[in-house]
């Protein structure tokens, strides 16, 4: 009876510990659910046969792969991944895969953020070189271009009785003064840019940039700023870059039925400080990938007639204010612009 009575005790205290293990592993199960379904990345745990066994994204990813097959299929492939979320902005993903002995564990992490400001650290190292040598160029150019300029002046005064001759001169001076604004432009492009910034609201201030394009009236405009986005940047600077926008958007849609300029913006956290990202989107022409790559690059054009210097300028400029831009577009569907500067000091 007494080895009884201790093996019922025994076992009393097994259950309660037992019990008492149950309960803390269904705790931890519950807190790992919880830090799975927290973490900033995909998780997808597949059998061997390629059967889902766990994910931390059962109601799935909003949006769509273009360069391949999603991350649980056959084929997928691996690293740097394009992304079109439900919204339709791109969004850059990077997929790695780990085997494990009955399978195998994929994870999908967003890099948007430093994809974009890899690419932006990127360009704005190649356009401070491309601006040293601009630099020098421009002014080696101007003290020979200033002579020509007062000459060509000259003979188009001698040849004033002489209409044949004055059209050739008058050519000539014309020529002069297109090398004069382009080396103005060149060294505007290289001067070092020290903003001045100020709260500024968005939706009045595009529809003052509106007003200052000279846009088409055939042109639908359509302003769905909220009430309340703000950025904190200089005005001045930040007008040169909307009005560059605007007209090259304007000048995409030449030709093209229903032509529409639609202005939107989202909030974002960026390092704990309140942004704004304004997107400017046209149904335009796009820009096709091969000239999508060198779009910000000095003197490169889409545009007959143009310097090349707009989006050169504007992306100093938004580097400037610690900003961020960025271009998708595709061929024959239009072009979104992102600007992307704090809300708030």
């Amino acid at each position: 009876m007494a080895a009884f009575a201790a093996f019922t005790q025994a076992s009393e205290q097994l259950q309660h510990r037992y019990e008492a293990l149950q309960e803390q592993l269904g705790r931890l199960q519950n807190e790992l659910q919880v830090v799975l379904e927290a973490v900033p990345f995909a998780i997808w745990v597949l059998g061997a046969e390629g059967e889902l066994r766990f994910t931390n994204r059962p109601e799935g990813l909003a949006g769509q792969f273009t360069d391949g097959p999603p991350p649980w299929a056959p084929g997928a492939p691996e690293g740097l991944r394009t992304f079109l979320d439900a919204a339709g902005r791109e969004r850059y993903l990077e997929q790695e895969t780990r085997p494990t002995e009955a399978g195998r564990i994929i994870t999908l992490r967003d890099i948007t953020e430093a994809h974009l400001r890899a690419q932006q650290a990127h360009r704005e190292q190649r356009l401070q070189a491309m601006g040293l040598m601009a630099a020098e160029l421009a002014h080696e150019i101007r003290n020979p271009l200033g002579s020509l300029s007062l000459f060509a002046g000259m003979l188009v005064q001698d040849l004033q009785f002489l209409p044949a001759q004055m059209e050739l001169a008058e050519h000539i001076q014309a020529s002069v003064q297109r090398l004069n604004t382009l080396v103005t432009n060149t060294l505007t492009f290289t001067r070092d840019i020290v903003p001045k910034p100020r709260p500024i609201g968005l939706h009045e201030f595009w529809e003052a940039a509106r007003k200052g394009s000279n846009l088409p009236e055939r042109l639908a405009w359509q302003n769905r700023l909220p009430a309340d986005a703000t950025w904190f940047a200089d005005p001045d600077l930040l007008r040169q870059v909307a009005v560059n926008l605007l007209q090259n958007a304007a000048r995409s849609m030449e030709g093209r039925p229903g032509p529409t300029l639609a202005i939107a913006a989202v909030a974002e956290e960026v390092d704990g400080r309140r942004h704004w990202d304004v997107c400017v989107e046209d149904n335009g022409c796009g820009i096709a990938p091969e000239a999508l790559a060198r779009i910000f690059d000095p003197f490169y054009t889409t545009f007959g007639g143009g310097t090349g210097l707009g989006l050169a300028v504007s992306h100093r400029i938004l580097a400037a204010h610690k900003g961020l831009i960025n271009v998708e577009s595709k061929p024959g569907h239009g072009t979104q612009v992102h600007l992307r500067l704090p809300a708030e000091e």
